[in-house]
């Protein structure tokens, strides 16, 4: 059965928590985060599945260790109590979405692969990261429209700090930004290379760089990506980072 709980709920420390702390470390930044998400509605049914949402228009974040089955009762648990939430927007392992497809009430879903990063590989820098200047505030919106033009997701400049790349004529050719920081984890995102300047490795050199800065925070650096998406999964490989975990990301019919 599933209730409400705070979050200091000891199921935030239990080891099967633990386990996938890397894959939901944006659950447990929500959580933790008590000034950015004063009230967030939180289930758990004490043991093996918890649930995290911070508004109707945003996702119901789930979480399921291997030792979960009772899927059936939590697609009914979801339907009633985030009834208000349209589109019912899940993000969940991949075994909650396989048995919500086979049953039909689940859209297609985009598979996030989970990267972990313990060291960096090496490779050279044309150019160099950068902080943009208060003139570049266009260039950075442009970027991030053609940001949620390609992938569909709403972005804001706002809410986290943003790193650019720069060529040798000091152009703004990639830029990314750290997502969230968690108390273990620096996690990397919204990554993206101008058009006219892709394949020259851009995006690769900023992943690298920021990488640095994190593992020299004493920080543990994560990746999540659309593993439909190739060159991008094959970019953060070049890096150093490893496939961890897949998450889906999908719609409740």
């Amino acid at each position: 059965m599933l209730k409400a709980i705070s979050r200091t709920d000891p199921i935030f420390k239990s080891d099967l928590m633990a386990r996938d702390a890397i894959a939901f470390n944006v659950m447990l930044g929500i959580v933790n985060d008590t000034a950015r998400y004063p009230n967030p509605r939180i289930f758990s049914n004490g043991k093996d599945c918890v649930m995290v949402n911070t508004s109707p228009d945003r996702q119901v974040i789930v979480w399921t260790a291997d030792t979960f089955s009772d899927y059936e009762g939590l697609f009914d648990f979801l339907q009633k109590e985030f009834a208000n939430n349209a589109p019912l927007a899940i993000i969940s392992k991949t075994a909650f979405y396989d048995f919500l497809k086979s049953k039909g009430r689940a859209e297609p879903a985009q598979l996030q692969g989970v990267y972990k990063c313990d060291k960096l590989n090496d490779i050279a820098y044309v150019g160099k990261p950068d902080e943009a200047r208060e003139d570049e505030a266009e260039r950075i919106a442009e970027l991030l429209r053609l940001f949620h033009k390609e992938t569909g997701e709403a972005v804001s400049a706002t809410n986290y700090p943003f790193t650019v790349w720069r060529d040798t004529n000091d152009t703004i050719v990639a830029i990314a930004r750290n997502n969230l920081q968690a108390e273990n984890h620096g996690r990397i995102g919204i990554v993206i290379t101008a058009p006219e300047h892709r394949g020259k490795s851009y995006a690769k050199m900023l992943v690298h760089y920021m990488t640095g800065q994190i593992f020299a925070a004493g920080k543990r650096p994560l990746m999540f990506t659309d593993l439909s998406y190739e060159p991008s999964n094959r970019c953060y490989k070049a890096v150093g980072y490893e496939l961890l975990d897949t998450i889906a990301n999908y719609v409740i019919k």
